[in-house]
């Protein structure tokens, strides 16, 4: 960007006269006694020219000077990153630069082990621009936008693979699941909870939203992880105070008189008949009369406003109607949970599998919370206060299956190494649950943000337009026979909507923190090494089985055919010896 300051002509001149003259004194005879004042004239023509030049070609200062060279950067890449700002905002060797940081074990090791040390044990790559890797570190929480079928599920399915610890995995079906499970058995526990039902695969894991409920401030906080968000209703959230504060006296009665929860179920369905059981059991709360007042005031206010509460507490408590979900959520609140640990000390894996409807997104919900505080309190007690290696939370469809606090995960879990890969359908699935400031908040934490195509809102393209910026474009005027008369320069979107709506399937515009947009590739599961390799494997042993099956029933039939063969010969020499 070129100074607003104008060329001074006239101060240049005298500038040079000054020079020349003190040039001419310096060499007059000694008898003059002239030559300390040409010196001193001529510094200070040289320095007036000198710096009126400058002033007159010198870059904008401060800000203005910032400013410029982005826009000068911008014009050289047409709007998008170059491959310098990738190089030091997202790749491998910026990632090792803030290792000791994201990593507290590494601080003892000198720099060469340092630098040795995988970059797959504290960051994981995001995608590819051209051929460069985007590398994003286990502290950077990132979101996905796309209709179904666009590659946000094989893209996931890498980071459930490379997440360097522990990893939470939820999503509405078995993909994710089928491609990683046997990748990662090598790496830690893997445990399944499935209270969809969805698929054949079996639940390894019960699980109580009563456990430690024995504890009001427990109870509290489940009560609010199975309500959920109220998505920026001020009508709705004021019923959902009133639904949190029932649910917790609920949850906190139900675990100190052993009940379960399909009793809290019937409790939701019918106040009436359980104000007794809640009372009775609530004298042993470790705060009776102040839990016998809430109980008190839930239970006997008026009917109308009442079933308004119960209303709203209802939804969190549906999913115990499933046979599938309430074996699995209805379990002795006495179970410990000792896969919690498996997750930060073993590098285990956590796979959720909800159903599409959302029944079971509050029992999902409450555990997914419940590994998330259990997490933050384990990393706040070691080194730097964060987990080494971190906790990755892998939410495909969270709108839909994990209706958790993301929009308050985002932006606080990063300090404790727990990062959050969610994935949703778009804005407007994001503003239904959280709100527009929720949404709002969830797109802002995000430290990349992969938008991919077919995305048929408009409002919802111009949003990500404008973020992606313009660029210059030059026009040529021609006359009538095709001829270039001029060519002027405009400013146009760096992307436009029609384009970011069409993009295909695996390529997605990037909005990265400390860089401009650009075009990437994602990466797709199925082509990988060691997926392939894993699939080789358990085609080799399926058709091993299916070759020993096959042998099995082979040699049952030979026998089978021989021992008739016997027999009819049997017969036949029996026959034989028979006097006629």
């Amino acid at each position: 960007m070129a100074s607003t300051r104008t060329f001074r002509p006239r101060v240049f001149g005298a500038g040079l006269i000054a020079t020349a003259t003190g040039w001419v004194l310096t060499q007059a005879p000694d008898t003059l006694d002239v030559a300390g004042y040409g010196y001193a004239l001529g510094v200070a023509g040289a320095a007036t020219a000198a710096g009126t030049v400058y002033a007159r070609f010198r870059g904008a200062a401060g800000s203005n000077r910032l400013i410029g060279r982005w826009d000068r950067n911008t014009r050289r890449n047409g709007g998008t990153a170059s491959r310098w700002q990738m190089l030091t905002v997202s790749s491998r060797w910026s990632m090792a630069r803030r290792a000791p940081v994201l990593r507290p074990s590494l601080r003892d090791l000198g720099w060469w082990d340092r630098w040795r040390t995988p970059a797959l044990s504290y960051a994981t790559p995001l995608c590819k621009v051209g051929g460069q890797t985007v590398w994003t570190s286990c502290e950077e929480s990132t979101l996905r936008i796309g209709i179904p079928g666009t590659g946000k599920t094989a893209e996931l399915a890498c980071r459930v693979i490379d997440a360097p610890g522990g990893a939470v995995v939820a999503s509405t079906a078995t993909d994710l699941y089928d491609l990683t499970a046997k990748l990662r058995e090598p790496r830690g526990p893997v445990t399944v909870f499935n209270p969809g039902g969805i698929g054949e695969v079996a639940s390894t894991l019960r699980w109580s939203p009563l456990a430690g409920c024995k504890d009001p401030a427990t109870a509290a906080r489940r009560a609010a992880d199975l309500i959920g968000p109220s998505g920026g209703n001020d009508e709705g959230e004021r019923w959902n105070i009133h639904a949190r504060r029932a649910l917790a006296v609920m949850l906190h009665a139900a675990a100190l008189g052993g009940y379960r929860m399909r009793d809290v179920q019937r409790w939701v369905a019918n106040p009436d008949a359980a104000a007794a059981q809640v009372m009775t059991a609530l004298a042993g709360s470790p705060n009776p009369a102040e839990m016998c007042q809430t109980a008190e005031q839930t239970l006997r206010m008026t009917a109308r406003t009442r079933d308004g509460v119960m209303l709203a507490v209802a939804p969190a408590v549906a999913w115990v109607m499933q046979p599938a979900a309430a074996k699995c959520g209805d379990a002795d609140p006495d179970t410990a949970a000792e896969f919690i640990d498996d997750l930060t000390d073993k590098a285990g894996t956590f796979y959720l599998l909800g159903d599409e409807d959302g029944t079971v997104g509050p029992l999902v919900a409450a555990l997914t919370a419940e590994i998330v505080h259990r997490s933050r309190a384990i990393a706040a007690a070691r080194p730097g206060g964060r987990l080494d290696p971190g906790l990755a939370l892998i939410l495909d469809e969270v709108a839909l299956i994990c209706p958790t606090p993301l929009d308050r995960w985002m932006a606080e879990l990063r300090k404790r190494s727990i990062v959050v890969h969610a994935a949703c359908q778009g804005l407007g699935q994001l503003r239904q649950r959280w709100g527009k400031d929720g949404a709002s908040m969830i797109l802002n934490a995000a430290a990349a943000v992969l938008v991919f195509g077919g995305c048929k809102d408009p409002g919802d393209l111009a949003a990500f337009c404008d973020l992606a910026g313009e660029r210059e474009e030059v026009s040529a005027t021609r006359d009538a026979d095709g001829r270039v008369t001029s060519s002027t320069t405009r400013r146009v979107p760096v992307i436009s909507a029609a384009m970011l709506a069409g993009l295909p399937n695996h390529r997605a515009m990037l909005i990265r923190r400390g860089m401009p947009v650009a075009l990437a590739a994602t990466p797709i599961v199925w082509r990988r090494r060691d997926v392939r390799r894993a699939v080789r494997g358990q085609t080799r042993t399926a058709r091993a089985a299916a070759w020993t099956l096959r042998t099995v029933r082979r040699a049952a039939r030979t026998k089978a055919a021989q021992t008739k063969t016997a027999q009819t010969k049997a017969a036949q020499t029996k026959t034989e010896e028979v006097p006629a």
